[in-house]
Protein backbone atom coordinates (compact mmCIF):
# COMPACT_ATOMS: atom_id res chain seq x y z
CA UNK A 1 0.00 0.00 0.00
CA UNK A 2 1.22 3.52 -0.77
CA UNK A 3 0.97 6.36 1.74
CA UNK A 4 -2.03 7.74 -0.16
CA UNK A 5 -3.89 4.47 0.43
CA UNK A 6 -3.87 4.93 4.18
CA UNK A 7 -6.42 7.77 4.17
CA UNK A 8 -6.66 9.39 7.59
CA UNK A 9 -3.56 8.82 9.70
CA UNK A 10 -2.46 9.45 13.28
CA UNK A 11 0.78 9.91 15.20
CA UNK A 12 1.03 9.05 18.91
CA UNK A 13 3.57 10.89 21.08
CA UNK A 14 4.01 9.62 24.64
CA UNK A 15 5.91 11.99 26.92
CA UNK A 16 7.86 11.05 30.04
CA UNK A 17 11.31 9.97 31.23
CA UNK A 18 9.71 6.97 32.92
CA UNK A 19 8.47 5.60 29.58
CA UNK A 20 11.68 6.20 27.62
CA UNK A 21 13.78 4.66 30.41
CA UNK A 22 11.58 1.57 30.63
CA UNK A 23 10.29 2.13 34.17
CA UNK A 24 6.73 2.33 32.83
CA UNK A 25 5.56 0.35 29.82
CA UNK A 26 3.97 2.32 27.00
CA UNK A 27 0.54 0.77 27.43
CA UNK A 28 -1.16 4.06 26.57
CA UNK A 29 0.30 4.04 23.05
CA UNK A 30 -0.70 0.42 22.52
CA UNK A 31 -4.27 1.13 23.64
CA UNK A 32 -4.50 4.31 21.57
CA UNK A 33 -3.28 2.52 18.43
CA UNK A 34 -6.10 -0.01 18.71
CA UNK A 35 -8.70 2.67 19.35
CA UNK A 36 -7.50 4.77 16.41
CA UNK A 37 -7.79 1.79 14.05
CA UNK A 38 -11.37 1.30 15.21
CA UNK A 39 -12.08 4.95 14.49
CA UNK A 40 -10.65 4.76 10.99
CA UNK A 41 -7.15 6.19 11.56
CA UNK A 42 -4.02 4.32 10.48
CA UNK A 43 -1.35 4.79 13.19
CA UNK A 44 1.73 5.88 11.20
CA UNK A 45 4.09 6.96 13.97
CA UNK A 46 4.48 6.05 17.67
CA UNK A 47 7.15 7.96 19.61
CA UNK A 48 8.19 8.00 23.27
CA UNK A 49 9.94 11.23 24.25
CA UNK A 50 11.70 12.15 27.52
CA UNK A 51 10.90 15.29 29.50
CA UNK A 52 13.09 17.41 27.24
CA UNK A 53 11.18 20.42 25.96
CA UNK A 54 13.35 21.14 22.92
CA UNK A 55 13.23 17.50 21.82
CA UNK A 56 9.47 17.31 22.31
CA UNK A 57 9.01 20.42 20.15
CA UNK A 58 11.11 18.92 17.34
CA UNK A 59 9.34 15.58 17.41
CA UNK A 60 5.86 17.12 17.60
CA UNK A 61 6.61 18.98 14.37
CA UNK A 62 7.78 15.73 12.76
CA UNK A 63 4.63 13.99 14.00
CA UNK A 64 2.40 16.75 12.61
CA UNK A 65 4.15 16.48 9.23
CA UNK A 66 3.69 12.69 9.24
CA UNK A 67 0.00 12.31 10.04
CA UNK A 68 -3.36 14.07 9.93
CA UNK A 69 -3.83 13.92 13.69
CA UNK A 70 -1.34 13.99 16.58
CA UNK A 71 -2.31 12.37 19.89
CA UNK A 72 -0.09 13.45 22.81
CA UNK A 73 -0.10 11.56 26.08
CA UNK A 74 1.43 12.60 29.40
CA UNK A 75 3.08 15.62 31.00
CA UNK A 76 -0.10 17.56 31.84
CA UNK A 77 0.34 17.75 35.61
CA UNK A 78 1.55 20.74 37.62
CA UNK A 79 5.05 19.67 38.70
CA UNK A 80 8.26 21.01 37.08
CA UNK A 81 8.65 17.97 34.80
CA UNK A 82 5.18 18.50 33.30
CA UNK A 83 6.14 20.50 30.23
CA UNK A 84 3.70 19.27 27.59
CA UNK A 85 1.73 22.52 27.48
CA UNK A 86 4.82 24.62 26.84
CA UNK A 87 6.17 22.18 24.27
CA UNK A 88 2.89 22.05 22.32
CA UNK A 89 2.68 25.84 22.34
CA UNK A 90 6.27 26.07 21.10
CA UNK A 91 5.82 23.40 18.44
CA UNK A 92 2.83 25.13 16.90
CA UNK A 93 3.89 28.75 17.47
CA UNK A 94 1.27 29.67 20.04
CA UNK A 95 1.47 31.56 23.29
CA UNK A 96 0.19 30.16 26.58
CA UNK A 97 -2.86 31.48 28.37
CA UNK A 98 -4.67 30.67 31.62
CA UNK A 99 -8.31 29.63 31.31
CA UNK A 100 -9.79 31.34 34.36
CA UNK A 101 -13.00 29.28 34.21
CA UNK A 102 -11.03 26.04 34.45
CA UNK A 103 -8.77 27.49 37.17
CA UNK A 104 -11.80 28.52 39.25
CA UNK A 105 -13.35 25.08 38.81
CA UNK A 106 -10.14 23.37 39.99
CA UNK A 107 -10.03 25.60 43.08
CA UNK A 108 -13.69 24.96 43.84
CA UNK A 109 -13.54 21.16 43.51
CA UNK A 110 -10.02 20.28 44.68
CA UNK A 111 -9.15 20.84 48.34
CA UNK A 112 -5.45 20.26 47.61
CA UNK A 113 -5.21 22.91 44.87
CA UNK A 114 -3.59 26.26 45.56
CA UNK A 115 -4.08 29.22 43.24
CA UNK A 116 -0.67 28.50 41.72
CA UNK A 117 -1.51 24.83 41.08
CA UNK A 118 -4.94 25.72 39.66
CA UNK A 119 -3.41 28.18 37.21
CA UNK A 120 -0.78 25.63 36.14
CA UNK A 121 -3.49 23.05 35.45
CA UNK A 122 -5.58 25.63 33.56
CA UNK A 123 -2.75 26.82 31.29
CA UNK A 124 -3.23 25.93 27.61
CA UNK A 125 -1.86 26.96 24.22
CA UNK A 126 -3.87 29.94 22.98
CA UNK A 127 -6.87 28.89 20.90
CA UNK A 128 -7.08 25.36 22.27
CA UNK A 129 -10.19 23.88 23.89
CA UNK A 130 -9.91 22.31 27.38
CA UNK A 131 -11.28 18.77 27.76
CA UNK A 132 -12.32 17.31 31.11
CA UNK A 133 -12.26 13.65 32.07
CA UNK A 134 -15.42 12.11 33.51
CA UNK A 135 -13.27 10.50 36.22
CA UNK A 136 -11.61 13.74 37.33
CA UNK A 137 -7.92 14.57 37.19
CA UNK A 138 -6.18 17.26 35.17
CA UNK A 139 -7.84 18.48 31.96
CA UNK A 140 -6.48 17.81 28.51
CA UNK A 141 -6.97 20.04 25.49
CA UNK A 142 -7.29 19.98 21.74
CA UNK A 143 -6.72 22.30 18.83
CA UNK A 144 -6.94 21.58 15.09
CA UNK A 145 -5.25 18.25 14.46
CA UNK A 146 -3.70 18.00 17.94
CA UNK A 147 -5.11 16.26 21.03
CA UNK A 148 -3.30 16.30 24.39
CA UNK A 149 -4.29 13.69 27.00
CA UNK A 150 -3.09 12.96 30.55
CA UNK A 151 -0.69 10.09 31.20
CA UNK A 152 -2.85 8.31 33.80
CA UNK A 153 -4.37 5.39 31.82
CA UNK A 154 -7.77 5.69 33.49
CA UNK A 155 -8.01 9.44 32.91
CA UNK A 156 -6.58 9.16 29.39
CA UNK A 157 -9.06 6.51 28.28
CA UNK A 158 -11.99 8.38 29.72
CA UNK A 159 -10.93 11.60 28.02
CA UNK A 160 -10.14 9.98 24.66
CA UNK A 161 -13.68 8.63 24.40
CA UNK A 162 -14.98 12.19 24.38
CA UNK A 163 -12.41 13.70 22.02
CA UNK A 164 -13.99 15.12 18.84
CA UNK A 165 -11.82 13.22 16.35
CA UNK A 166 -12.79 14.00 12.75
CA UNK A 167 -13.74 10.63 11.24
CA UNK A 168 -14.73 10.43 7.59
CA UNK A 169 -12.95 7.30 6.38
CA UNK A 170 -14.35 3.78 6.90
CA UNK A 171 -13.05 1.93 9.94
CA UNK A 172 -10.16 -0.47 9.46
CA UNK A 173 -10.81 -4.21 9.49
CA UNK A 174 -8.15 -6.83 10.18
CA UNK A 175 -7.75 -10.59 10.05
CA UNK A 176 -4.98 -12.94 11.19
CA UNK A 177 -3.90 -16.25 9.68
CA UNK A 178 -1.38 -18.68 11.12
CA UNK A 179 0.36 -21.12 8.80
CA UNK A 180 2.95 -23.83 9.29
CA UNK A 181 6.47 -23.48 7.96
CA UNK A 182 8.90 -20.59 7.68
CA UNK A 183 8.79 -17.35 5.71
CA UNK A 184 11.09 -18.61 2.98
CA UNK A 185 8.57 -21.36 2.13
CA UNK A 186 5.79 -18.85 1.48
CA UNK A 187 7.93 -16.04 0.06
CA UNK A 188 6.63 -16.40 -3.51
CA UNK A 189 3.02 -16.36 -2.34
CA UNK A 190 3.60 -13.18 -0.36
CA UNK A 191 5.22 -11.49 -3.36
CA UNK A 192 2.24 -12.38 -5.58
CA UNK A 193 -0.14 -11.17 -2.88
CA UNK A 194 1.34 -7.64 -3.17
CA UNK A 195 0.40 -7.59 -6.85
CA UNK A 196 -3.02 -9.25 -6.66
CA UNK A 197 -4.25 -7.52 -3.48
CA UNK A 198 -2.53 -4.13 -3.48
CA UNK A 199 -5.47 -2.62 -1.55
CA UNK A 200 -4.82 -4.83 1.48
CA UNK A 201 -1.83 -4.40 3.78
CA UNK A 202 0.00 -7.58 4.75
CA UNK A 203 2.48 -8.22 7.53
CA UNK A 204 4.20 -11.57 8.19
CA UNK A 205 5.65 -12.51 11.58
CA UNK A 206 7.67 -15.73 12.04
CA UNK A 207 7.43 -17.71 15.29
CA UNK A 208 10.32 -20.08 15.95
CA UNK A 209 9.52 -20.73 19.60
CA UNK A 210 6.89 -23.39 18.92
CA UNK A 211 7.73 -27.06 18.41
CA UNK A 212 6.89 -26.54 14.75
CA UNK A 213 7.84 -23.16 13.17
CA UNK A 214 4.91 -21.06 12.00
CA UNK A 215 4.19 -17.68 10.43
CA UNK A 216 1.49 -15.27 11.54
CA UNK A 217 0.02 -13.21 8.72
CA UNK A 218 -1.95 -10.06 9.51
CA UNK A 219 -4.18 -8.46 6.87
CA UNK A 220 -5.68 -4.98 7.17
CA UNK A 221 -7.90 -2.90 4.91
CA UNK A 222 -10.64 -0.28 4.92
CA UNK A 223 -12.75 -2.65 2.78
CA UNK A 224 -14.34 -5.74 4.34
CA UNK A 225 -14.89 -7.19 0.87
CA UNK A 226 -11.25 -6.65 -0.13
CA UNK A 227 -10.07 -8.19 3.14
CA UNK A 228 -12.25 -11.27 2.72
CA UNK A 229 -11.10 -11.70 -0.89
CA UNK A 230 -7.46 -11.43 0.16
CA UNK A 231 -7.88 -13.91 2.99
CA UNK A 232 -9.62 -16.46 0.77
CA UNK A 233 -6.89 -16.07 -1.86
CA UNK A 234 -4.16 -16.68 0.71
CA UNK A 235 -5.84 -19.76 2.13
CA UNK A 236 -6.13 -21.25 -1.35
CA UNK A 237 -2.56 -20.36 -2.32
CA UNK A 238 -1.02 -21.77 0.84
CA UNK A 239 -2.40 -25.24 0.07
CA UNK A 240 -3.45 -26.40 3.50
CA UNK A 241 -0.65 -24.71 5.44
CA UNK A 242 -3.11 -22.44 7.26
CA UNK A 243 -3.76 -23.89 10.69
CA UNK A 244 -5.84 -21.14 12.30
CA UNK A 245 -7.78 -18.02 11.47
CA UNK A 246 -8.53 -15.16 13.83
CA UNK A 247 -10.71 -12.17 13.01
CA UNK A 248 -10.01 -8.97 14.95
Amino acid sequence: MSLADFGRTAAIVTIGDEVVEGRVSNQNAEWLSGQLLRRGFWPRLVIAVPDDEALIVRLLRIAADSANVVIICGGLGFTPDDITRRAVAGAFFRSLTVDQVVASAVLATSSWATSEIAEAIATFPRGSVPVLSSCGGVPGFHMPGVFALPGSPREMRSMFSGMPLPVNDPHIVTATLSCTGTEDTIHDVLLRFEVVHSDVRLGSYPDYECEEPSVGIVLASRSSAALEGARSWLIAELHGQVVSRVDL
